[in-house]
């Protein structure tokens, strides 16, 4: 079985049109919150493989390439995949600090891309009720204060409840659509679910546009506010 490639372009191509799109991604949710800045940021999307991981890793790679201190956080607890991306072993992370109350200092990864990891080591039962806890929403407020940026790589919307969770953590949530592949009933019920809940959606990106059919618009995203 084939595995997938995440690509971080910010990293690996930085001057490419790619890149330059995440670093408007960045620029987007900075300006949307001057006043009171994002500090965690929630990537979901509604349904699987519409590049919220990319998404992820991106946008982290812009916050590290600008020497600010981040954090990915691995909260898609059932299906993992921040590991993959960077190359990792996932043998120990988040389970282990809820289950084996190892310090969480123990448990995360200084990678070279001078951006840290918290992956999501085994697999946890019910996560969506661990999730809830006040052990996961205090390691938040922890981060809040040793991390200029946490982003948080969270399951689809329609596929576990677990990602609906996750947005009473974050400052908001950014929501991905993959062109040509999400469709627009799926994107639409995921986004309604979100804001019934109360999530602070912030704009959503559009990924996996083919630059070569799209007259020139950027490869992966286009970002846009939600009024």
């Amino acid at each position: 079985m084939e595995v997938f490639e995440y690509k971080n372009v910010v990293i690996e191509t930085p001057n490419s049109p790619q890149a330059e799109a995440y670093r408007k991604l960045e620029l987007n949710i900075r300006m949307n919150s001057i006043d009171n800045p994002y500090k965690v940021i929630q990537i979901t999307s509604a349904t699987p493989e519409d590049g919220k991981t990319t998404t992820a890793i991106n946008l982290a790679a812009v916050y590290a390439e600008k020497g600010l201190k981040v954090i990915i956080l691995d909260f898609d607890l059932r299906r993992p995949k921040i590991h993959r991306a960077f190359h990792k072993i996932n043998d120990l992370g988040f389970y282990d600090f809820i289950v084996n109350e190892k310090p969480i200092e123990e448990l995360i990864i200084k990678d070279d891309s001078k951006i840290d990891l918290l992956l999501t080591g085994n697999m946890l039962t019910a996560p969506h009720v661990i999730l809830q806890s006040k052990k996961v929403k205090d390691l938040i407020e922890k981060f809040r204060k040793e991390y200029d940026y946490i982003v948080i790589d969270s399951p689809p919307v329609l596929t576990v409840t677990d990602a609906l969770v996750i947005s009473s953590l974050a400052d908001g949530v950014v929501y991905i659509a993959s062109y040509k592949k999400t469709k627009k009933d799926q994107a639409k019920h995921g986004l309604k679910q979100l804001k019934e809940n109360g999530a602070n959606v912030i704009g959503a990106v559009l990924s996996n546009v083919d630059a070569k059919k799209s007259n020139g618009y950027y490869n992966y995203y286009y970002y846009q506010r939600e009024e």
